[in-house]
């Protein structure tokens, strides 16, 4: 038998080095590989995933601060604009209504009066608050449009009124309208009449009070109230 040259020797070594790698290479080293790239894509894919949760998640506690800070705003309005729950009960039968009804408007009149002295003026025409219905079923719908609004409201259009004091008296009368304390009150059409420095002013102003309250008589549906 012939012996092999050392150079045979190499090249068989070579290639039996060549195969057993290219055999490690395809089943185990390659399988692993694609196996730790699809990892990987999953991974980024989960990564994706959490990040856009995130900021969902981030969307969602803004908007709910969002509708807390509006609630909040509200909140404030309705402690300053509207009347106190103490002042009308609409939860009464139509007979005690009927005789509650006008001492709330007898309230309603007086604020208007002390609202008409702000800024030191002299009242020359002032407005008067109506008269509520004298038939017990007319007060709810006839004074507080309650329905056909969805909640209680009074609204007065007291149309033009008239006062008398110097500029600067009349300018903090007018503004005045706007702080008024349980109730929303509009004023437009300021005209002022006379020479320095007293002037005589006429104005328009409207006042809306909602009425707080869940319960009425007569009992309506939950979702009218």
């Amino acid at each position: 038998m012939s012996k092999l040259s050392p150079i045979a020797i190499i090249s068989i070594g070579l290639a039996i080095a060549i195969a057993a790698l290219a055999s490690g290479f395809f089943l185990q080293i390659a399988p692993n590989q694609a196996e730790t790239e699809a990892l990987n894509a999953n991974a980024e894919k989960l990564e994706r995933a959490a990040n856009q949760l995130g900021a969902a998640q981030k969307r969602v506690k803004k908007a709910l601060e969002m509708r807390q800070q509006k609630i909040d705003d509200w909140k404030q309005i309705t402690d300053r604009k509207t009347p106190p729950a103490s002042v009308i009960d609409l939860s009464k039968d139509g007979w005690h209504l009927a005789i509650d009804v006008r001492a709330f408007r007898n309230k309603l009149q007086s604020a208007v009066n002390a609202q008409m002295k702000a800024g030191g003026v002299e009242v020359i025409n002032g407005p008067a608050v109506e008269m509520p219905p004298d038939s017990p079923n007319g007060i709810l719908a006839g004074y507080f449009n309650f329905p056909p609004l969805a909640y209680p409201v009074v609204m007065f259009d007291f149309g033009a009124v008239q006062v008398r004091g110097t500029y600067k008296q009349i300018m903090n009368h007018v503004r005045a309208w706007s702080m008024m304390p349980n109730y929303l009150a509009v004023t437009d059409g300021l005209q002022l009449t006379g020479t320095t420095p007293v002037f005589t002013a006429t104005y328009n102003v409207s006042i809306v009070g909602f009425i707080r309250g869940s319960k009425f008589f007569p009992n309506v549906p939950e979702g009218g109230a």
